[in-house]
């Protein structure tokens, strides 16, 4: 059966919410994200099972990594380009993976690890009515179809799963590999699904356990590529001795100095105004930009919408696209 393509009037209609949706940021600015502490943290009556997994699970100290071997992280968000003494605000790049960023909190410092928001969403807008129905009634309770249309990920959809996984646990950006982060292509997903499915209250079938979508997952994020890496210069490099007058550029060519100042570091100090005794040592590093490398982005169609298809299953798809796009672009 051929997907039926989307009226004239539909792709009008998806272009303009597709533009108005650009400018919000992952997850839809519409939804914000609570915390740990209100889906049961605090209270003995919801979710109480699948925290006290939380509690022992490798997601909750992801935060508290950083206070564990501190020089590690300054040192690659130093050479990502984030400044280390803000790498725990929700504000930086760090905290969107390494953490759980509660909204209206982004300039603070995250202390909470990866939770349950991480993964289902945020949940201002499902947190409510997200319980309604029958739990015999599975997927199809009201409240639960309902809750996927409040930002709740479908995380029962393989696909949809699967890419939640990649976004943190396979990394391809660029400017992160050449700061020595690692990229996580090893990453072993059926290890780590096992692990996760502790907190359900059931064990994955074999469907579930298969790498097909993980892989697919990363194919759509793109390869990791070999980059330079990028290193700081040694603490106690001495400065470089000035070059005979009597020789020309020529035979400095031929035999740099081996601290010899990239442009890039001339560059940098010329605009803070060190003064010409100082060390190099004394200098910030600047990312090597060389190293960066444009991937083309490719997406699958766009799935096939009916004519009667309602404006909130049509936000749901637009939704979901973008939420694709934001993870293959690593924002």
């Amino acid at each position: 059966m051929l997907p039926q393509r989307p009226a004239p009037g539909k792709i009008g209609q998806l272009l303009t919410l597709l533009f108005l949706l650009l400018a919000c940021p992952p997850g839809g600015a519409q939804y914000k994200t609570l915390g740990p502490g209100s889906c049961g943290l605090g209270q003995s009556n919801c979710h109480a099972q699948e925290n006290e997994w939380w509690k022992n699970d490798a997601h909750k100290v992801t935060v508290d990594a950083f206070f564990d071997d501190p020089a590690a992280y300054e040192k690659i968000a130093r050479l990502a380009g984030v400044n280390p003494a803000e790498m725990l605000k929700g504000n930086q790049s760090c905290m969107s993976c390494h953490g759980t960023v509660i909204s209206g909190r982004e300039s603070r410092e995250v202390e909470e690890g990866v939770s349950c928001e991480s993964c289902h969403g945020p949940g201002s807008g499902y947190k409510d009515p997200h319980s309604e129905g029958d739990p015999k009634l599975g997927r199809n309770r009201p409240g639960y179809v309902k809750a996927l249309r409040r930002g709740l990920v479908e995380l029962a959809n393989l696909e949809q799963r699967a890419a939640t996984c990649v976004r943190c646990h396979y990394i391809t950006d660029q400017k992160l590999l050449a700061a020595g982060h690692p990229d996580g292509a090893r990453f072993n997903y059926i290890s780590g699904l096992k692990k996760v499915a502790r907190h359900w209250k059931r064990q994955p079938d074999q469907t579930e356990l298969n790498k097909a979508p993980f892989e697919r997952a990363m194919a759509g994020k793109g390869p990791v590529l070999a980059v330079a890496a990028v290193t700081a210069a040694p603490a106690t490099a001495p400065p470089a001795p000035p070059p005979p007058a009597a020789k020309t550029g020529m035979v400095q060519a031929e035999n740099p100095p081996a601290t010899a100042m990239s442009p890039a570091r001339m560059t940098a100090a010329a605009g803070r105004a060190m003064p010409a005794a100082a060390p190099m040592a004394a200098l910030p590093v600047a990312p090597a930009e060389t190293t960066r490398v444009r991937l083309p982005l490719t997406l699958p169609p766009f799935p096939a919408v009916s004519d009667t298809a309602s404006i909130g299953e049509i936000l749901l798809l637009v939704k979901k696209r973008l939420e694709m796009l934001y993870q293959r672009t690593g924002q």
